[in-house]
């Protein structure tokens, strides 16, 4: 099995991961991650549970660092409140680490 480091995955990440405990890739991120570290378009599918979360948030992360401060720089639309604070709490330790956050909007 690949590691986040032989996914693409920057070193700083990395490191944040294992200290929270994450030190293997689940298969939806060892599937995805690669090309979505690229900026190509992925689409995948996998159980709840599965490690779909960071699959796309480390891309997101890593992708959108550069930008106007202040200003959003990524938008991930979730189908309830509750999802919306789970994506919440799993990026923004992830998102701090690049002086970025995340804020949840809903309604």
């Amino acid at each position: 099995m690949p590691t986040f480091a032989d996914l693409g995955v920057p070193a700083d990440l990395t490191a944040l991961l294992a200290q929270r405990g994450i030190k293997e890739p689940f298969p939806i991120q060892v599937a995805t991650l690669p090309d979505a570290l690229a900026g190509r378009d992925v689409c995948g599918r996998a159980p709840t549970g599965s490690g779909k979360t960071l699959a796309f948030g480390l891309a997101l992360i890593e992708g959108t660092t550069t930008g106007k401060p202040r200003r959003p720089r990524g938008l991930v639309l979730v189908p309830t409140r509750e999802l919306a604070a789970q994506v919440t709490a799993e990026l923004a330790p992830l998102a701090a680490v690049r002086k970025l956050r995340v804020a949840a909007v809903y309604g």
